[in-house]
């Protein structure tokens, strides 16, 4: 049997596209990026009498990208400090309440890339689909529930994102 949450005090919503959002920022910043070769003309020029080589053998591994130090906090950790946090949002909110400090800095800061992106994988998997539902198509309150159901589902996971459940853990 189910049981009804109450209405959280900050939309889940506003979170969850929040840390999508954080998230997205730290994933795409990446030092990998793929260098093309200058020109000096300002165009490329493809030479059409040229004919690419082809090859059968495996492909070689030219960048070697060492292991993450561990994670002090896993992704399960972040997302339960992360309702912990929207939890003890006072209601009304006042506008300097530092609701940001607490999800960002207390919950986000002390997990490696690999965890921010399961959290992200798990986080933009939960969005899709809660925002898919009635409930959220006409912004009731049953929407932050299924945010915090979803998100904090592990056994089972959520049947729209099994994947991602599992692997934040």
């Amino acid at each position: 049997m189910t049981r009804a949450h109450p209405p959280l005090h900050l939309s889940v919503r506003a979170l969850a596209w929040a840390a999508a959002a954080a998230l997205a920022g730290a994933a795409c910043n990446s030092d990998d990026r793929e260098q093309f070769p200058g020109s000096t003309s300002g165009t490329t020029e493809v030479d059409p009498t040229v004919v690419p080589e082809f090859t059968t053998a495996e492909p070689m591994e030219t960048t070697m990208v060492p292991e993450p130090p561990p994670s002090p906090k896993s992704c399960r950790d972040a997302i339960g400090c992360a309702l912990q946090c929207a939890i003890m949002i006072p209601d009304p909110t006042p506008p300097e309440y530092p609701w940001q400090e607490c999800f960002f800095t207390n919950c986000l800061e002390e997990i490696n890339y690999v965890e921010w992106l399961k959290l992200f994988d798990l986080t933009e998997c939960v969005v899709e689909a809660c925002s898919a539902t009635p409930a959220c198509m006409n912004g009731t309150d049953e929407c932050n529930g299924c945010y915090i159901q979803k998100l904090g589902g592990t056994n089972p996971p959520p049947p729209e994102c099994p994947d991602q459940a599992n692997a934040c853990k």
